[in-house]
Parts: C-alpha cells; structure tokens; sequence
C-alpha cells in the first residue's frame, strides 16, 4: 500500500550567527535598571524569538523577491481567505564561551561561563534627543537608556520548510537571504544594533518517502549536534554598497557617557563611552572590557542634524526669513531629507516644511545604516580640568569645577556609512545632494563629533577622498 502524501519533503536548515555589534530584542517593558531590555530565555540569557527570525527574513524576502513566492513561503491572510506558514522558525539560542548553543533550564554552576555570565548583565547604552537647535531635549522622553545585548555573541537557530520537490528553488532562495550583509536582528537598527554575519549554515533536503527514517533521527535540540546536516557554502556577499571614510582625530575628542578605568587618577567627571564584546578564536571565546566606542547614534545624530541644513539650504530656506514658530517645521522629523534618509515615527504632531500638521501615516524606518566602532582600551588621553565661568563678573563660580577625559588623536578610523535604498525617495537628487554634503563636511574636518564640541573637540579629517558608490553619481555629478 502506497501513501499520498501532500508535502513530501522537508527542507532542514541550522544557522550560527554572530552580532558585529549589539543588539536588543526588546521585552516591551521597562527593567530595575534601564528604559528599554532584552528578551531573555529561562535563565536569563538574551535570546532570539522566532517570530523576530521570521520578521526579518520575511521583510528582506519581501525587498528582494516576488510577493507571490513570500506569501507561499510565510503565509498570507487576504478577507476570507488565507495560508499559514509553511516554514518554521526556532528560536535562537545563545552560545557559551566553548561555542556551544546553551538550550533548555542549566545549572546555576554554568552561569559562571564568562560569555554567560556578561551577556545576563550587559552594559547600558544612554541616549538623548537633540532638538533643532543642537540642544538635548527633554521633551517626549528625551533622556533615556536600553540594556542591549554587546557584540560578539553566537546564536543558534534552525528553519524547516514542509513542501514538495518543486520547492527546491523557493528554498534556495531563503539560503541567499542568510548570506546577505546587512542582516539585522532586533530592533535599533538604524542606530547601529543587530548586524550580523554568517558562521555556519548546515541543512539538508529529506524526502520522506525514502529517507524518513533519516529525518526521525535528526535530533530536535539545537544544543545537540546534527550529524545529518551537510555543511552548506553559501558564501557571503555585501547588498548595498557602503561609502567609506578613514577619519583621522585632528586633536582631543571624545564620545561621552562613559567612566574612567581604575588605572587612570584623576577621577574625571566626564569620559570616553565604553563597552565591551565577545571576541572569538576558533571554538573558544573571550570577553573583552573597557574598550572606547564610538556609537552610530553619535555619528547618524551628527549627520542628520548637517542634512535637514545643507537641504534647507538647497531649497532656499534660511532661519532669517522664518518665524520663530516655524523653524522647528524644517528641521528634524519636519525636514523632507531628514525623513527620507533617517525615518519618522507615527501618530506624532510634527511640522513638514512649514505650518504644523499631524503625521497621519505610520512612519517609516530610514535607509541610513552605520555600526558601531571599537577601539583600543589602552587610547591615549588626558585629563583636563574645567571651571565654570560667570558670564557677569568673568569670575569663577561658586562650586562649578568639573573635569573630563578627553582622547587624544589616534589611528584612523573607518567609518562605513550604507543608504539601503534610494528608489521611491521624495525628491531624491536634492536629498542625496544634502547627504553628500553632510558628508564632506565630516571628511574636510567641518562637522565635529562627540562631546566637547563647543570646547574645540571632535574634529575629524579624511585621509583620502571618499569613495562613493553607484547610487550617488547624481549627487556628485550635479
């Protein structure tokens, strides 16, 4: 007796990621010690759910090819009708320091594992909105701060497809997705979380109907080796092409939100931001500490504030020919390039070039993508010692002596900068011509980064010319 089956075959994949830079899955809650924390598993650890594994890939699925195959590969839900997902999603699971995929209620003795153990208790990222003017604002939450997950860690997690042979080149196509960069997990990415790259991709295709006895055998936990599985290369390739600047510090600089080491004497008040990652060597892992960070949110708020003026400037819009009122109508979240580039939230009353009017539509996420930048711990700096000043007399204030730590210069910095996409981009010549000038200023030495900035900090200079990609010929050429 034969059987008909309706799907045949099951299409097997296991993949290990691991985050260039950090990440946050969010919790969508507050935790004791910051605004924003992770998803964690049982124990505590970060983890990836699998519904966030599935969102980015069925967003990227959707960018890259047709709606129809994505609607046959994660369902679709249409009046009446609908499918649901064909291809399910495991959560991923975090490995420990000998790269082993920790699943499942552990003992409390594993909590020890260095890798472990520092991603239970990350470090807290502070943020602040700044206004039109360049001033932190405190205004709609302002200040506040997220727990994210730091750079370095690996996770594992697995995708099965139910289908038939005709399936094979659908499949194929979810396997270029995983080889993509940039892939990005979680949410922040505009600010810089959840890059990724691939370690491992191992699957294989089982026909049930003469190799289920196999399948039966491939082992359901994702900390268990599968010796099924046949390694896949998929290679990987880069989407977009990425402009990119090698910085060289002109003098002092510095990324504040960070503390002094316990070496160094002084005690400063203010110091460089630093962070920690998981740095891997083959199988094994350590935690490295204290290294100095430059942010992307430091570098993308920089940007973005140097674009809403060179694309004000561009359509002939200047401060001394606006009313007080109508300024905040050009820049941030008013401003057309600054939208088009960096995004806009939803369900805000904002400004759009010009009068005040409400944002009826449910905001987009910018195109703009920079990661974070790790330096050496050991940088050379120097502690400097600052007293306020009465702008009356020109006389020291009373009890307004404070200090900071400022870096001094450096090696060179590089700094990749990508625009995923510039299709359906409102008046898109002008938004690039902006961003292209933002850009130059940072390169020629123009735009200051960091903390500090009133008191001389922050330049920057490009040892080279900046090397532009495809997509922004016609800003350059006009």
């Amino acid at each position: 007796m034969t059987i008909d089956f309706l799907y045949t075959h099951r299409y097997v994949l296991r993949a290990v990621i691991e985050f260039t830079t950090p990440f946050l899955v969010g919790a969508g809650r507050k935790g004791d010690t910051a605004d924003a924390v992770f998803v964690s598993d049982a124990n505590g650890f970060p983890a990836l759910p699998g519904s966030s594994i599935a969102g980015v890939l069925r967003a990227r699925f959707r960018e890259t090819f047709s709606a129809d195959d994505e609607e046959r590969l994660f369902g679709f839900q249409k009046g009446d009708e609908g499918e649901g997902s064909r291809l399910t999603v495991s959560w991923g699971c975090i490995h420990d320091c000998e790269n082993a995929p920790v699943e499942g209620i552990v003992p409390l003795q594993r909590h020890d594992d260095p890798v472990l153990a520092k991603a239970r208790i990350p470090s807290i990222r502070d943020h602040v909105r700044i206004n039109h003017k360049g001033a932190s604002s405190a205004e709609e939450h302002g200040k506040f701060d997220e727990q994210a997950v730091c750079a370095g860690h690996r996770f594992t997690f697995e995708l099965e497809l139910s289908g038939t042979a005709e399936e094979s080149p659908l499949w194929e196509k979810l396997l270029s997705l995983l080889s993509t960069i940039p892939l990005r997990f979680g949410g922040k990415t505009r600010r810089g979380y959840g890059a990724c790259r691939l370690i491992s991709l191992k699957g294989r295709i089982f026909d049930l109907r003469s190799d289920f006895d196999s399948y039966i055998k491939h082992p359901v936990a994702l900390s268990e080796p599968s010796p099924l599985l046949e390694e896949i290369d998929a290679g990987q390739h880069v989407a977009e092409k990425s402009i990119i600047l090698s910085l060289s510090p002109c003098g002092f600089w510095m990324i504040g939100g960070g503390y002094d080491l316990p070496e160094q004497r002084g005690d400063a008040d203010m110091a460089p931001l630093r962070d920690c990652r998981i740095v891997w060597s083959g199988d094994g892992a350590k935690v490295e500490d204290d290294l100095i960070v430059i942010p992307a949110a430091s570098v993308k708020g920089a940007l973005s504030h140097r674009v809403a003026f060179h694309y004000n400037a561009l359509k002939g819009v200047f401060s001394d020919t606006l009313s007080p009122e109508s300024i905040p109508g050009f820049c941030g979240e008013g401003n057309t390039a600054v939208r088009e580039l960096f995004g806009f939230s939803k369900e805000r009353d904002i400004s759009v070039n010009g009068p005040k009017e409400t944002n009826s539509t449910d905001g987009k996420a910018g195109r703009v993508f920079i990661d974070d930048i790790y330096l050496s711990r050991d940088h050379l700096s120097r502690l400097v010692p600052h007293v306020g000043i009465d702008r009356f007399t020109g006389g020291a204030r009373d009890q307004v002596l404070f200090s900071e730590r400022p870096l001094w210069k450096g090696n060179p910095i590089d700094l990749r900068i990508v625009i995923a996409d510039t299709t359906n981009m409102e008046d898109r010549d002008n938004v690039l011509k902006a961003f292209r000038s933002a850009v130059l200023e940072l390169a020629e030495g123009n735009l200051q980064l960091g903390a500090g900035s009133g008191r001389g900090l922050g330049y920057f200079r490009a040892d080279a010319p900046v090397e532009w990609p495809d997509y922004m010929k016609t800003a350059i050429e006009g």
